[in-house]
């Protein structure tokens, strides 16, 4: 599958934003509960240091969005949230997005990528980012509230460089 990577621009908003609704509303990964509209995600993707789209032909079928993890002294720490059309999951495209952030990650000067709250029933995450050689630093019990409204933990990993 020929995937290109590409900054977000205007052409891809529409499917941008129902590609992370879709994942809003599934309530089991982004810590979200509010769909966005086309303008709230326009205005979302562009505070971000790089909001980045995979797209295979006209298609998007993925993206994600990175930026500081904290303020100040602590910014030199990425963070990144990740989206990955239902059809096209299983398929590389997430391993392709992750790659891809930890390459502009290190070009915009971070010092390492972290995820604050990975739920622990995302086995999918999970594998990927081991693999990628992240390490879980820590563990929140019932860090993450499912769309029932029972509580699963989340998982901190980071990869520094």
């Amino acid at each position: 599958m020929d995937i290109e990577m590409r900054t977000i621009n205007q052409a891809d908003l529409k499917q941008a934003t129902e590609i992370w609704n879709f994942i809003l509303a599934e309530a089991n990964s982004f810590p979200g509960d509010q769909l966005l509209c086309e303008d709230q995600a326009a205005a979302m993707f562009a505070e971000q240091t790089e909001t980045i789209c995979a797209r295979c032909g006209e298609e998007v079928v993925g993206l994600y969005i990175l930026h500081p993890n904290n303020i100040g002294r602590c910014g030199h720490i990425a963070n990144a949230s990740f989206a990955v059309k239902e059809a096209y999951r299983g398929k590389g495209i997430g391993r392709q997005l992750v790659q891809d952030c930890l390459t502009r990650s290190r070009e915009n000067g971070f010092k390492g990528l972290q995820f604050n709250a990975v739920v622990s029933t995302n086995y999918p995450a999970i594998t990927l980012y081991l693999k990628l050689g992240f390490k879980i630093i820590g563990t929140i019990k019932e860090g993450y509230r499912l769309k029932d409204n029972s509580y699963v933990d989340t998982l901190i990993f980071l990869k520094s460089w």
